[in-house]
């Protein structure tokens, strides 16, 4: 049972070297006592690896500070900045060493970032993390450079002749970069995605070694010093959250810290704090139950005061909770050595809203989000730009953020298949998915797109989802929704999304069977109608799948689609998901469980709007309560039922708000 979220400070260089600088450091934490369980220690704050004489003089240093911050009873550790290295800044004053660098497939390398294969390079690792070892910290971070992609100025890696000889051994073949350049990108779509596939793992298991490298170093000083990692969506790079943490658990199988995190620097655009929450939840969702420390990135890099609101700070913090964290690690002051009063306000706000983080983590714990699920195995980065050039395809997770506008409207989201009521198939991505597992979607309930119903008819799997497609037109769209009865009181009203403005492909549809049902119809401009645009059907494996052909994950946020979406993901999901928001409001919830299954919900206002009220239904009509984030609790009221959910009503929800709601 935890019962207290686990929030983290990260201390730059120029704090904890400074003398004048720590003790202000030192006396702000005792201040902040209530707000802080734990410190980390930067060793740099530029992004190459370092020089190991370096290294050693600030682990001297740190040796003789650790022991004042854990006289306050802080846990008191080390984040290495630059394991690899991230990307190429203060090269004259970072590691140059004559070793392998990461170079892609074209044979470009990138000066501030190493290669994970090289030998002397591995020497160096190890010898860097027995130094932080000896320091005496009670755990050890290991950074996000962990990676083969975003290696600036290389951007997927790493294809050097070890890497190159190493692959070749695991596969028979491809031993030339060349090669491997045309197997890639080969033009038989399964040998393509089979190789890439194979890659992915390649680059998973190369970065498991070099974290069991790390751990084989550490256990020679201290066998039971705690390792932690730090992730982002590397899709590319396997994203093997559950194998790489064991690498760090090691052979004795020792607790690991876990930092997910994703690129969330300023408030201009508010809303990216729940693609951040929703990234870090994919991340999350692999982890064995059994991994409790789980803080989220807060990320405040550059570190300039005013490019995030106080309001938006605290905001972070909930969503990422809801997520799947069970803590937070604040990153708010670093390039610069300067008095850092302006900062004050952020540790005062956290220690004030601490009781609605233990809260939120006492219960939710590590349960499951339920909702609608985008489908992300580890080797899912193979189906990238299928059929295309796969080193020009987007990466870091930004193939799943499709997603964000449906929970923008108040739908929860899964990030694994235990939590899955509605499964999603964009596009290219459901190509990752085997025919089996395709077949267990499409006997439950699917959300498709236009891509992926073409990919189903190309696999033979057409006839489970009552449509074909009939055709494209990609300018002077709009959808008019049918008298359908998942459209409820809004059949006619139209949905102008302008392609001309913001180009998508539009997918008429062609009904297979008398039993598929039509929701829309797309016309032009002059009304002239070009038939079915969206549609659902029920298949003989017992599935309810529905296609939308018409802008499907943009544009949802008029009053009646909003509607007919979440309409239609409650017909999929058979009145099976645990939890929805029923109003017309921009608002985002993650549906969790407490230990003994009763519901647990986050729920954030999105908008700079206040909700007075937010209407919220909760499968089965439980007896509620809603804590706010001033730790205030009340009963929440059931005002009425609809069908299967009871109907209640948080009376007011602020501007960016988060709210708790318990069984």
């Amino acid at each position: 049972m935890l019962t207290r979220a686990y929030i983290s400070y990260r201390i730059s260089p120029l704090l904890w070297r400074d003398p004048v600088r720590r003790a202000e450091v030192l006396a702000m934490l005792a201040t902040h006592r209530d707000a802080i369980d734990e410190v980390a220690f930067f060793t740099g704050y530029s992004h190459p690896p370092s020089p190991l004489a370096k290294l050693r003089e600030q682990a001297d240093i740190l040796r003789d500070i650790i022991p004042a911050f854990k006289a306050l009873g802080l846990r008191t550790g080390i984040n290495h900045l630059a394991t690899i290295g991230h990307l190429n800044e203060n090269l004259e004053h970072s590691l140059n060493e004559p070793w392998t660098r990461m170079t892609d497939i074209d044979g470009h390398t990138a000066a501030g970032c190493y290669c994970p294969s090289d030998p002397a390079f591995r020497a160096y690792v190890a010898e860097v993390y027995i130094k932080m070892a000896e320091t005496g910290p009670d755990f050890i971070w290991v950074d996000d450079d962990v990676r083969v992609q975003g290696n600036g100025p290389v951007a997927k890696a790493c294809f050097c002749d070890r890497c190159l000889a190493r692959f070749a051994a695991e596969t028979g073949q491809y031993r030339m970069r060349e090669t491997l350049h045309t197997a890639l990108n080969g033009p038989e779509l399964p040998a393509q995605l089979a190789v890439r596939a194979r890659w992915v793992a390649h680059n998973r298991g190369k970065l498991a070694d070099l974290l069991t490298l790390i751990r084989t170093a550490v256990d020679t000083v201290n066998p039971t010093l705690q390792l932690g990692l730090m992730t982002g969506e590397i899709d590319y790079s396997g994203n093997g959250y559950d194998v790489w943490a064991t690498a760090l658990a090691g052979p004795n199988g020792l607790p690991v810290k876990m930092r997910p995190g994703g690129g969330f620097y300023t408030d201009d655009s508010p809303c990216g704090l729940i693609g951040k929450a929703h990234s870090i939840g994919r991340q999350v969702a692999p982890l064995p139950a059994t991994l409790t420390e789980i803080q989220s990135e807060h990320e405040n890099f550059p570190y300039q005061r005013l490019k995030k609101s106080v309001t938006i700070f605290l905001a972070e913090i909930a969503a990422y909770l809801g997520a799947g964290c069970t803590g937070t690690a604040l990153n708010v002051m670093g390039i610069s050595g300067d008095p850092f009063d302006e900062y004050i306000p952020l540790f005062d706000a956290v220690q004030a809203h601490r009781p609605f983080f233990d809260a939120t983590v006492a219960a939710c714990g590590r349960s499951t989000p339920e909702g609608l699920w985008s489908p992300n195995p580890p080797d899912a980065y193979a189906a990238a730009n299928a059929g295309g050039d796969w080193f020009t395809a987007p990466g870091w997770g930004t193939v799943h953020n499709f997603v964000q506008e449906l929970s923008e409207i108040g739908l929860p989201l899964a990030y694994g298949p235990a939590g899955a009521r509605v499964t999603l198939l964009a596009g290219d991505g459901m190509l990752a998915l085997s025919r089996e597992e395709l077949l267990a979607a499409l006997a439950g309930g699917v959300l498709l797109d236009g891509p992926a119903l073409q990919h189903l008819h190309t696999l033979g799997l057409g006839e489970h989802t009552g449509f074909a497609i009939a055709g494209e037109r990609r300018v002077d769209t709009q959808e008019v929704l049918t008298a359908d009865a998942l459209n409820g009181r809004f059949a006619g009203w139209m949905r102008d999304c302008r392609p001309s403005f913001w180009p998508v492909a539009s997918y008429m549809l062609k009904p297979l069977s008398g039993s598929a049902r039509p929701l829309s119809t797309l016309i032009d401009f002059a009304g002239v109608a070009y038939g079915p645009v969206s549609g659902v059907f029920e298949n003989t494996l017992g599935g309810r799948v529905a296609t939308f052909g018409y802008y499907p994950w943009t544009a949802l946020q008029s009053l009646a689609k909003s509607s007919q979406v979440r309409a239609v993901c409650r017909w999929l999901s058979r009145d099976t998901l645990s939890a929805y928001l029923p109003g017309f409001h921009k608002a985002a919830l993650w549906a969790r469980r407490d230990a003994t299954g009763n519901p647990a919900l986050l729920v954030l206002n999105a908008s700079i709007d206040a909700a007075a009220p937010l209407p919220l239904a909760v499968l089965g009509a439980p007896a509620l309560r809603v804590t706010h984030m001033d730790g205030s609790t009340a009963p929440l009221p059931q005002t009425g039922t609809d069908g299967a959910y009871g109907l209640y009503a948080i009376d007011h929800l602020g501007p960016w708000q988060a709210a708790l709601v318990t069984g």
